[in-house]
Order: structure tokens, then sequence, then C-alpha cells
């Protein structure tokens, strides 16, 4: 007989506001709101416990909490410094797309799809994905 732990609400909601976040503060940065939307269709990084591995225990969902976290960081440091490429974060990286893939977390990129960094302009503003300046409705 084996003894889990069921993980609680607060990582199961922690899980979906990382990858809530990948798509509205991160995705932006890399790919365009069509590329996006794709993703959204094909179910990247959608948590379905009846269809994979993630069976909801406490270690998976520390787990897969810090593949995210760890994932969002060197995304981010990617954008802020895009001409140095560290390889140990490029393995970091790599590990914990597989770690995310084992749980049946589907995310089918590796770092080489984060090279190119999205250009703000008025015309290809990802007005889907950003965040409001304010949540009046006026």
């Amino acid at each position: 007989m084996k003894i889990v732990l069921s993980s609680t609400v607060e990582q199961e909601q922690e899980i979906a506001n990382l990858a809530s976040y990948l798509y509205d503060s991160v995705f932006p940065k890399f790919f365009t709101e069509e590329e996006i939307r794709h993703f959204q269709e094909i179910g990247v990084l959608q948590v379905n416990k009846s269809d994979f591995p993630y069976s909801g225990t406490l270690r998976a969902a520390f787990q897969v909490i810090a593949c995210l976290q760890v994932m969002i960081v060197i995304l981010e440091k990617k954008e802020q410094d895009a001409s140095s490429v560290d390889s140990e974060l490029v393995k970091q990286f790599e590990q914990n797309i597989t770690l995310l893939n084992e749980y049946g977390i589907f995310f089918p990129f590796y770092y080489k799809h984060f090279n190119r960094i999205q250009k703000e302009s008025p015309e290809n503003t990802n007005m889907m994905y950003t965040q409001p300046d304010n949540e009046f409705l006026i």
C-alpha cells in the first residue's frame, strides 16, 4: 500500500495562474496573436486530469509549479538579454519541458522556438493578451 498526499486547491490554482501568465505576458513577447490562439486550440499548457498522468499529488503539483516558474524566469531573462545564450539555461529549460511532458502537460516547444522576440508596433500589438492599465469600464 502506498500513501500519497493530494495537491491543494491553492496549488492547482497556482498552476492555472502560471499557465495564464505564460499566455498573457510571456508568449506575446515571442509569438503573434494568431500563433497564441492556435496554441490554445491545440491545448498547450492545458491541465485536464482525465487525459494525462498528472495525478494531482502534492509532489506532482510542486514539480509542475517549479517547472513553470523556472521556464518563465528563463524566458524573461532571454527577453532582457537576447544576445547571450547560456547553455546551462538551455539545458534547464529543456529538462523542465521534459518533466511537463512526462506529467502529460502538452508543451511542444524547445528553447530555440523562443528566438524571435516580437517588436512592439502600434499595428501589431497583441491586445488580447496584454494587461489593461485599468479595469474600469466607462
